[in-house]
């Protein structure tokens, strides 16, 4: 009877891990890592962090403004020059899409002190995780 018992609390601790094992979780989709990352970067423009901002962009970034580091003079200036005062970052009608390992977030509704402009953010997987590659800015 002993043996019994002690049986099936073995076979139930095995089922409990088996069941347990399938079904864990995988952690986030992709598309819940770019939605991050939107609202990470979001959160940092916003606040006018240019460090934290920078590092959501990847080394292989460039765009008109040049590479990186020409994205980073070009947001310090807006910064420094008050363009970017009240600036409200609109997610809301953005659209993600992905590719393997790149993806599109269009549109970026931006209005700040010097206007209005749509952001589309370029993005590829890299091993730090998904990153800017790109960033076309349309002035309204």
């Amino acid at each position: 009877m002993k043996k019994s018992v002690i049986s099936m609390i073995v076979l139930g601790l095995v089922a409990v891990v088996v069941v347990g094992c399938g079904t864990a979780a995988k952690g986030p989709t992709d598309q819940e890592l770019v939605n991050k990352l939107v609202a990470d970067w979001k959160a940092a423009a916003t606040a006018k962090d240019l460090d934290k901002v920078m590092t959501f962009y990847s080394e292989k970034f460039s765009n008109e403004n040049g590479d990186k580091a020409g994205m980073k003079a070009f947001i310090k200036e807006a910064i420094d020059m008050g363009y970017l005062e009240n600036a409200d970052f609109n997610t809301a009608n953005a659209k993600v899409t992905i590719e393997k390992d790149a993806a599109n977030v269009y549109p970026i509704d931006l209005k700040a002190a010097f206007g209005s402009a749509t952001l589309r953010m370029n993005l590829k997987k890299e091993a730090a995780g998904w990153m800017i590659v790109g960033m076309d800015i349309e002035q309204m």
